[in-house]
């Protein structure tokens, strides 16, 4: 069950306070985007693909006209259908391919979060990634020092451009995207 009173009443304003901080600019960024992403399909390794519903908000900082600074937050329901996301800020290496076609490499820390499967979920045994050992927090988080993705940007109009994007989280999973930039 898709918790949505949890979130709202006790996350959501941290979280939102927590991301307006990080998408302090910088003064000497040349352009600022905003990109707004829709998940959906992803896929366990070897076992299963599944539909995670959510949304992704980004602002891109030009450093340079190769390199970009990028914070972000994301929101989505994740394969045990419970509230996920994440907070992520780094770094990314534009590449422009062709007249309108660019590829975009990204990592960074990442802080990683769910709703805790050991709350909600019977059968769970944990996982080496979230820890196996039982807790009753109401979260499972993890942090990562190399977090990233690599987008795919189809630019329509100079202020409008179509993305895809795939967070390759090898050996677990892979999560893919699609949004645009504005």
């Amino acid at each position: 069950m898709f918790r949505y009173k949890l979130f709202i009443k006790e996350g959501f304003i941290s979280l939102l306070i927590i991301f307006l901080y990080c998408l302090q600019g910088f003064p000497s960024a040349d352009t600022v985007d905003y990109n707004l992403k829709f998940y959906g399909y992803s896929s366990h390794f070897e076992k299963d693909w599944f539909f995670h519903p959510g949304l992704q908000v980004d602002r891109d900082l030009y450093l340079t006209n190769w390199l970009i600074s990028r914070s972000s937050i994301a929101i989505y329901r994740d394969s045990g259908h419970l509230v996920a996301g994440f907070f992520h800020f780094g770094l990314r290496v534009n590449v422009r391919k062709f007249n309108r076609f660019y590829i975009r490499v990204g990592f960074g820390p990442t802080l990683v979060w769910r709703q805790n499967w050991w709350l909600h979920k019977d059968d769970y045994q944990g996982t080496s990634f979230y820890g196996d050992q039982y807790h009753s927090d109401r979260f499972e988080k993890n942090f990562l020092l190399y977090g990233g993705d690599v987008e795919i940007e189809w630019v329509i109009k100079p202020n409008i451009s179509v993305l895809f994007a795939t967070i390759p989280g090898y050996p677990v999973i892979f999560a893919n995207s699609l949004g645009v930039r504005f």
